[in-house]
């Protein structure tokens, strides 16, 4: 029997989705949202997690970005 599972497919590059699964790593095994691992550029996560991801990877960019001296 096929047993279907609600989720949300990322497509991303290899250091972004590595940052995302240690951002699951780091969280308690009740909250973590990654459902499967489908390769090195896509992860299946649960959908009510995506405001939440797209909030941590804008403050993740925000931190990386260089900004020239006034």
């Amino acid at each position: 029997m096929v047993n279907a599972t609600k989720g949300l497919v990322i497509t991303c590059d290899i250091p972004m989705a590595q940052f995302i699964i240690n951002m699951n790593a780091l969280l308690p095994a009740s909250q973590k949202f990654i459902i499967h691992v489908l390769d090195n550029t896509h992860l299946f996560v649960q959908p009510h997690m995506a405001e939440m991801i797209r909030s941590a990877i804008s403050d993740f960019r925000d931190q990386n970005s260089y900004e020239k001296p006034a």
